[in-house]
């Protein structure tokens, strides 16, 4: 497999190239970490290698495959579509996908599916529509899922997929970033109230997942300047931390927001997860 227009990402390249030197590509892959754009390339890049004739290195780039696929035109590639105005991958995408997957391919000797920023768009119910395929995918079918943290997924349709995680990059949303400050903050102040109304803040999955991924950088950051290391994302809001928590603190309250990620993968309800959030938060600088 080449990667003519990629730089970087160098473990995920060999991983790709062992698994198809020993003809082992999974029938799903889950790219995540990055940022959109990059995981966007690399699914499409995929795409053109699995639909490519070439009998030698792939994607060629050259035949009437690789061409099709540049153009987004190849009747074997399928873009799944979002619906209405929060553009996820409804009912009726999800059954669609199932029905075509079963059919052979027209010209390619796979046919492929890019589902794209499932944390984003692929709901918990539309997850279990698609797994009885995932469980049992017909041969000659390529899924392939973009998203920013597998984290958002079921364990039940990470189990059935491969995972590669991009190298990363520090890209992020303005508003998860202040939203995630604001319970770093709360978690130090002496009014339980303000970390309540930041955590009230996470009112949707994938946004809870943004900021809370953006919260444990922070606390590592904070853990790093308390260590005399150098904070890399908010030196600012890392030596506000460090005046109120110790090394203990740090390690006990990202095992707490990672715990709160899975409960979210989970499905579990974000009013009762941001409660539960408040409450162990407090309770670890009260046994300080």
């Amino acid at each position: 497999m080449v990667f003519p227009e990629f730089q970087g990402n160098e473990n995920l390249k060999k991983s790709l190239n062992e698994l198809e030197t020993q003809n082992r590509v999974p029938h799903s892959i889950i790219i995540d970490g990055g940022n959109e754009e990059t995981r966007s390339l690399i699914a499409n890049h995929l795409a053109m290698w699995a639909v490519c004739e070439s009998a030698d290195e792939k994607p060629c780039g050259k035949c009437r495959s690789c061409t099709l696929s540049k153009a987004n035109s190849h009747s074997d590639i399928h873009f799944a579509k979002g619906e209405g105005k929060t553009d996820i991958y409804g009912k009726n995408e999800m059954h669609w996908i199932i029905r075509d997957a079963s059919i052979r391919p027209n010209i390619a000797d796979r046919k492929v599916y890019i589902l794209s920023e499932c944390d984003r768009k692929l709901p918990i119910i539309s997850q279990n529509t698609f797994l009885k395929t995932l469980e049992e995918p017909p041969q000659d079918v390529l899924f392939i899922m973009t998203c920013k943290t597998s984290k958002s997924l079921l364990e039940t349709i990470r189990s059935r997929a491969v995972t590669f995680t991009l190298e990363s990059e520090l890209s992020f949303d303005e508003e998860y970033l202040e939203i995630a400050k604001e319970i770093a903050l709360g978690i130090v102040s002496r009014s339980e109230m303000d970390l309540l109304k930041a955590t009230y803040k996470l009112d949707e999955r994938a946004k809870a997942l943004g900021v809370l991924d953006l919260l444990i950088l922070l606390l590592r950051d904070g853990l790093a300047v308390y260590l005399n290391g150098q904070a890399e994302l908010d030196l600012k809001t890392a030596e506000q931390l460090c005046k109120k928590l110790t090394k203990q603190n740090y390690i006990e309250l990202i095992k707490i927001t990672e715990n709160a990620q899975l409960d979210i993968a989970k499905n579990v309800g974000l009013k009762l997860v941001s409660t539960r959030l408040c409450a162990q938060y407090r309770r670890t600088l009260w046994q300080r």
